[in-house]
């Protein structure tokens, strides 16, 4: 049996290890790793907590992740990895989301010009922040970044 959250948004896994559990193609992990959702053509965006991850899933937890549409990107940067997720259930903060394409990298094959000039402005933005970023770091230990 699913279990609506308070919204009617999809269904939740039981933590039994039930019809839910034997859904699932390969085993999670628990993680605490860092994340990015993107959405609404990339123009839209907030960090999240990977709290457990696989091959072809994961579950999320963070402010506003509960309110995120049915399909986005996540992008895990310590693992160089994007998915192209879709959303199984939701529960408080948290999701559950199932990998339309596992193990996607940084360049996933595009079908058409328009998607991969999409691809490459979002991978282009996510480096950009990356720089400034690394930036802010070195300047804490006093280094210019100017000459770069």
């Amino acid at each position: 049996m699913d279990n609506q959250d308070q919204r009617g948004h999809g269904s939740r896994p039981e933590n039994s290890g039930g019809a839910a559990a034997e859904r699932r193609v390969g085993d999670r992990l628990r993680t605490l790793i860092t994340g990015r959702v993107y959405f609404n053509s990339t123009r839209s965006s907030l960090d999240c907590q990977i709290r457990n991850l696989s091959a072809d899933g994961a579950c999320l937890k963070g402010q506003g992740v509960a309110d995120v549409p049915d399909r986005f990107r996540l992008e895990i940067p310590s693992r160089n990895r994007i998915y192209s997720c879709h959303v199984r259930w939701r529960v408080g903060d948290m999701i559950g989301v199932y990998f339309e394409q596992p193990q996607a990298s940084k360049r996933p094959e595009s079908d058409s010009l328009i998607e991969r000039v999409g691809e490459l402005e979002y991978e282009n933005r996510a480096l950009r922040r990356k720089i400034v970023e690394l930036s802010e770091k070195l300047a804490e230990f006093g280094v210019s970044t100017k000459g770069f």
